[in-house]
């Protein structure tokens, strides 16, 4: 017993301090390096530049993000050296730099992306410096960022090799085991579970891929493709039953045969040729066929789809902007500069939020000129998260950390003088606030140790620990506020706006497919609102397991995959529309036009039952059409057209069965 015991704390141990070490060799090596060559007043520093890492080393080595990261950190190192000139620029830049910042990097899918940048705003600004410094504190910086990209670099090569495309090959061997599982009439919930998080994180890949021009580079164009591969799979193997995939033999073989390919494919997938890949699949596609029209008509519109992303994944660089994939100009801040005065929009509420509380507290804290003052914005930035109940946290995690840090630092710091034994207790607190968990508030009383450490050099210990109290309790009290009264974030509120986005997605999809006629679908557009139909419900299953009811949460968890598949079923009708234009009769096709115009008043209506306090009853496309203009009845068009009706149905009988208390937030 004491042996597993033992070898509990050993594994606990070592899961908690192994993937810390690298963080805390960098920050250590930053601190004992910048500490003689550039002096005390730059070793703040430290702090934003290891954090950067931390944030980075589990990401693959990208040169060309780094050198725009790079040239980031100096601009608003810039700006914050001008925001200590004198109090008008203090206030002018404490307020625009932070709001530009959090509104321009951070949304609901990466909340956090402002942090790295506001912070090294915010700790620059702690230490102010002369002209004359400037270029050292610039040199310094550099100097520091380099020494953070060279570690980034030697991870990635040496300690942690990360493989392109790891969740596209774990997705094709997911796949092939499902199709053996299909063949054996074995349960492959595993599996269509697996695959669903795979194409999560594959949409998040994406979407972190962007940038203000251009919805991805070539590595998330190329799993964007693959993403629709394994949404098509899912929804093929629920929509078509059993008997009807397998009615002869011919059928077995069919799936036999395609999950050893699919093996082959995960193995020797690869960024310079895949020519032998798509030989491979090609002579699949010509030499077997399901004895189900529709069923071979899906499964080929899918291979399609795998052959051209085996072809475009040997064209494309992995970190160049893809040209043609272009931000539409409604989503896009630079060109649609209303965005940035949206107040209904996350960012902008938080960013709005973040520079007010800035600009208090630093204006505070120049025009007063207090000792020490400086960590009244300091730790209100630390508090201020984006949502509310973070914040509320992060207020409290704060107070109790800095207590129990200052009575470290009480007892500790009575003991030890020496300058020698001052650095000891910064590495030794260095190691234990990265291997703390960064949301706890043991982090915080790690950190105020190792701040307290760095202030006690120059200042008397009680005085400096009486400031800082003080400082922080002005700093919570300013951050409550503003969480309650100055635009909040609130968990509730945002899970709202995500319902609502999800049917303003359907919405939007449908009208970009009823363009079938007066024009092309923007892709653009098209493509943007695929990769927000998988990221949106990930933050509604979020709320839903922590804050809802269990009437709830059943409901919601038939409405989100319910949803998915009205998006699967658009995203194939749209491609059937681009590619098989021969196939349907454009004019005058009044059936067609009625199918896109019902269901986007039906959808419509939908939403304004999910968010209002009454239902609605509206017409649906009879269910006696079945054919549209020209179109055979056998063709997969049809198919996807009526399960499109029948899944805005499903949605319209469920929000029916909605609980009240949802209908009546």
């Amino acid at each position: 017993m004491k042996n597993l015991k033992f070898h509990k704390i050993v594994m606990a141990t070592k899961r908690k301090w192994i993937p810390a070490l690298p963080t805390i060799f960098v920050s250590i090596f930053l601190f004992l390096t910048i500490l003689p060559l550039f002096g005390i007043q730059y070793v703040i520093m430290c702090s934003f530049l290891a954090l950067f890492f931390r944030t980075r080393h589990l990401q693959d080595f990208r040169p060309r993000v780094l050198v725009k990261t790079g040239i980031t950190m100096l601009l608003v190192c810039f700006f914050a050296f001008l925001a200590t000139r004198n109090l008008a620029l203090c206030i002018l830049l404490n307020f625009f730099v932070p709001f530009f910042i959090a509104g321009l990097l951070t949304n609901k899918f990466n909340p956090k992306a402002y942090f790295v940048y506001g912070m090294e705003f915010v700790f620059l600004q702690l230490m102010p410096i002369n002209s004359d410094q400037l270029p050292t504190q610039a040199l310094c910086l550099i100097y520091g960022y380099t020494i953070v990209v060279f570690s980034l670099y030697l991870y990635s090569r040496l300690i942690k090799r990360k493989r392109h495309y790891g969740t596209v090959r774990k997705g094709m061997k997911t796949l092939s085991i499902q199709f053996k599982k299909l063949i054996n009439n074995e349960d492959f919930q595993t599996e269509i579970s697996s695959l669903s998080q795979m194409m999560y994180h594959m949409n998040h890949v994406i979407y972190s891929s962007r940038n203000y021009n251009y919805l991805a580079t070539g590595y998330g164009k190329v799993n964007y493709y693959f993403m629709l591969i394994f949404q098509r799979f899912h929804y093929i193997f629920h929509n078509f039953s059993r008997e009807e995939l397998f009615k002869t033999d011919e059928d077995y073989a069919y799936f036999q045969t395609l999950s050893e390919l699919f093996l082959c494919i995960e193995k020797n997938l690869n960024q310079e040729d895949n020519d032998d890949l798509i030989q491979s699949l090609n002579q699949f596609m010509e030499e077997h066929t399901l004895s189900s029209s529709k069923a071979n008509e899906a499964m080929q519109e899918c291979l399609s789809i795998l052959n051209y992303a085996l072809f475009t994944i040997t064209l494309v660089s992995n970190e160049r902007p893809e040209k043609d994939w272009k931000v539409p100009a409604s989503s896009n801040p630079i060109k649609n500069i209303r965005l940035l005065f949206s107040l209904d929009r996350f960012q902008i509420r938080f960013a709005l939020r973040l520079a007010v509380v800035l600009c208090i507290s630093f204006a505070f804290s120049y025009g007063t000129g207090f000792n020490h003052s400086y960590w009244y914005p300091m730790s209100a930035f630390l508090m201020l998260m984006p949502y509310s109940e973070e914040s509320t946290m992060k207020i409290n995690n704060r107070i109790l950390g800095t207590i129990a840090g200052l009575c470290i630092v009480f007892f500790l710091m009575g003991i030890f003088k020496s300058f020698a034994s001052h650095l000891i207790i910064i590495i030794i607190m260095t190691c234990f606030m990265y291997a703390a968990p960064i949301t706890s508030w043991t982090m915080t009383m790690y950190t105020t140790c190792y701040g307290m450490a760095l202030t006690t050099l120059a200042l008397d210990r009680k005085e400096a620990i009486l400031l800082r109290l003080l400082y922080v309790a002005l700093a919570a009290i300013t951050t409550w506020l503003a969480n309650h009264f100055l635009l909040p974030n609130t968990a509730e509120s945002e899970f709202k706006n995500s319902v609502r986005s999800l049917f303003d997605i359907d919405i939007k999809l449908i009208r970009e497919l009823q363009k079938w006629k007066t024009k092309e679908v923007d892709m653009d557009v098209f493509r943007n609102l695929i990769v927000h139909s998988h990221l949106i419900p990930n933050e509604i299953q979020s709320y839903i397991n922590t804050h809802l009811t269990k009437e709830e949460q059943d409901f919601y968890s038939q409405l989100l995959p319910l949803n998915q598949k009205l998006i699967s079923e658009m995203e194939q009708l749209n491609s059937y529309l681009r590619h098989h234009k021969e196939l349907i009769d454009f004019t005058d096709n009044l059936l067609l036009e009625q199918l896109f115009s019902n269901l986007e008043d039906a959808t419509k209506r939908i939403c304004f039952s999910y968010t209002s306090n009454q239902l609605t009853s509206f017409v649906m496309p009879t269910k006696n059409l079945h054919t549209y203009g020209t179109l055979d009845d056998n063709l997969y068009f049809n198919n996807l057209a009526f399960n499109c009706i029948k899944s805005i149905e499903e949605l319209t009988n469920l929000s029916t069965k909605a609980p009240l208390q949802e209908l009546q937030r």
